[in-house]
């Protein structure tokens, strides 16, 4: 009685793992991606993406998601680094008393700028997630903070650039209200990116 029934479950086991290959092997590349992705992801990650076009990408959609997960880490610790550079850059702006902390402050920033685009690219160019949620989250949040402290990050070298004085002539000096200008991103990008920084760690 014993022997039949291990034979029956066996049996019955068998047919089920069959029956799941056969379902999950049905799945196609499009049936895995998710549908709402953003532009960015399509671009590199689509069916038709640069990533895919090129054979840079994994062989499977389970190889992918590790990758995402790793690259998103490396993102998670730039980002920090970022954050805690930037904190300085904004000591330092505010407290330069001398030739020394200027060109402190112009190379620290030229650093921070390079990690930062570097952190933003292991965002940008990892895999895409299984799914997006439509409704409001934390992960929204993060990216829509995004959007303001990339677009600070961009404006504020060519700001620090103006406040040197660097495009001054006799008839028009733009240092004064490009070192007002490059103050006011700077906050606003710290602030944001401050605030998308903490974004991650809620649930």
């Amino acid at each position: 009685m014993q022997v039949q029934l291990t034979i029956k479950a066996f049996l019955i086991i068998t047919l089920f793992s069959i029956c799941f290959a056969k379902f999950t092997s049905s799945y196609t590349l499009s049936d895995t991606l998710p549908v709402n992705m953003q532009l960015s992801k399509k671009l590199v990650w689509g069916e038709n993406g640069l990533a895919r076009k090129l054979n840079l990408a994994p062989v499977n959609r389970v190889d992918e998601l590790k990758l995402r997960h790793k690259m998103l880490q490396t993102h998670q610790k730039l980002g920090l680094l970022t954050l805690g550079m930037m904190g300085y850059q904004v000591y330092l702006g505010s407290n330069m008393n001398s030739r020394n902390d200027k060109v402190l402050h112009r190379k620290l920033g030229y650093s921070t700028f390079g990690v930062y685009m570097t952190a933003a690219g292991f965002s940008v160019l990892s895999p895409p997630a299984l799914k997006y949620n439509k409704g409001v989250s934390s992960i929204k949040l993060h990216r829509y903070l995004s959007y303001i402290h990339f677009a600070g990050m961009l404006s504020m070298p060519y700001l620090g650039y103006l406040s040197a004085g660097n495009m001054d002539t006799s008839s028009a000096e733009y240092h004064t209200k490009a070192l007002n200008a490059h103050r006011i991103v700077g906050t606003i990008t710290f602030t944001s990116l401050s605030l998308s920084f903490l974004t991650i760690l809620i649930p």
